[in-house]
């Protein structure tokens, strides 16, 4: 008997330990700046060998889905404006260099797009990853808490609210038999592989319903072949795949994409893939393990824990932002009422300037004048101090005139009245 983990073999299993290891050696002959390039490369090789993702096989068409982005060469869920629902196998997280390369090289594009030339990136600000995530280990299907969270810097436009679903509503969700999907932007066959990092595939959704945590196990229980031992999670719910009926079955770069129960326009969310006993995804080779794939929900997932502690620090960068751009509106208004004091100080300035000036030219001028005047009375009075004068003087009969400035009749004659 051959079981499948979550898409892996125990063959895809060992020669995922040795393509790992040789990365790990490899990984620690080059610089830091090179080392998310060499883990991308390396889980680009894990990937054209096994499927270390999954996505959807007879799936639909789901290009401009509100809610499913690309994270590296597999899949995310857009929750809120600045978070993204992801896995930590997909980030990579057992790598030491992977989550500080995302915190600081990271980016998430628009949801529902197909290529990603030209699209609009999203810094990736921080990225949440459990405490108690390990290396998953798909050949005894030990998966502890393969969950992420990608705060980002900025904004995504959100049009589709999505909130998690209560084990109430999952349960109720079980007994109306509600319509599951994801979306997920893998590989839709095998002919795909290998999966590369560079990813510019299309969404596709996947449909299915949900099982009560006792129907997973009578499902099982329907199943000679199942190894009882891999079931081993309590209380989890599952969404079974049916290949073999060419119905829609996640295969490569698929992880990190979340199942949904849409209502009234709001997606609730059930949880991540990882889980399960998925088997026979994206063949060639075409192969029959005995039972259809599940995909498990695990009610108590550490991800609402993780995505509790991403809203506060969205809480908290909004509540920064908005300080920072009360303290700039501030400081601008505070710098424009300086400039117009400045401004208003200097037209004063000016204006008093030309005003002294105006009044310089003015009392120039009546200087000047009166300059001209006085030069003018005192030519005047120098010209008269000057002019000669004609008097006639009389003596007896005789008459005799006299020119001079101060003229004076001559001794023995008198001016003539």
């Amino acid at each position: 008997m051959l079981l499948i983990l979550g898409g892996k073999s125990r063959n895809d299993c060992s020669r995922l330990q040795k393509v790992e290891d040789s990365y790990y050696h490899f990984a620690m002959r080059i610089s830091r700046n090179n080392l998310f390039i060499s883990i991308t490369l390396a889980i680009a090789l894990i990937t054209s060998n096994i499927s270390l993702a999954q996505s959807v096989e007879f799936g639909v068409d789901a290009t401009g889905d509100p809610n499913a982005v690309k994270v590296g060469g597999g899949s995310g869920f857009l929750y809120s404006e600045r978070i993204v629902l992801t896995v930590g196998h997909v980030i990579g997280a057992e790598n030491p260099g992977a989550v500080p390369y995302w915190e600081r090289e990271g980016v998430i594009y628009n949801p529902g797009i197909v290529t990603i030339a030209g699209q609009k990136q999203y810094k990736v600000k921080k990225v949440l990853i459990p405490s108690t995530y390990t290396k998953p280990d798909y050949m005894n299907n030990i998966i502890n808490d393969d969950n992420a969270v990608v705060i980002l810097s900025e904004d995504i436009p959100m049009t589709k609210k999505a909130v998690f679903a209560t084990e109430e509503q999952m349960q109720r969700f079980v007994r109306e038999k509600s319509k599951v999907e994801l979306v997920g932007y893998g590989i839709t066959h095998g002919s795909q592989r290998p999966v590369t990092t560079i990813n510019n595939r299309a969404p596709h959704k996947l449909t299915s319903t949900l099982l009560s945590p006792e129907q997973v196990l009578a499902f099982y229980r329907q199943y000679p072949n199942v190894d009882w031992k891999k079931i081993n999670k309590p209380g989890v719910y599952g969404i079974v795949q049916h290949r073999e009926l060419q119905q829609s079955h996640i295969c490569d770069g698929d992880s990190g994409s979340m199942f949904f129960v849409e209502e009234n326009n709001v997606r609730y969310l059930l949880g991540t893939t990882g889980l399960g006993l998925v088997n026979n995804n994206c063949p060639p080779p075409e192969t029959w393990y005995g039972f259809p794939s599940m995909s498990w929900i695990d009610p108590n997932s550490k991800l609402r824990d993780l995505l509790k502690t991403a809203e506060k620090i969205v809480e908290e960068d909004r509540k920064r932002e908005a300080e920072e751009v009360r303290l700039a509106a501030e400081l601008k208004a505070k710098q424009e009422t300086e400039a117009k004091a400045a401004a208003e100080l200097k037209a004063k300035q000016e204006a008093d300037a030309k005003a002294a000036a105006e009044l310089k030219v003015r009392l120039e001028a009546e200087a000047m004048a009166a300059a001209e005047l006085k030069a003018k009375q005192e030519a005047e009075a120098k010209a008269a101090a000057l002019k000669k004068t004609t008097i006639t003087c009389v003596k007896g009969k005789l008459t005799k005139k006299v020119t001079a400035v101060k003229p004076k009749c001559p001794s023995g004659y008198k001016l003539k009245k």
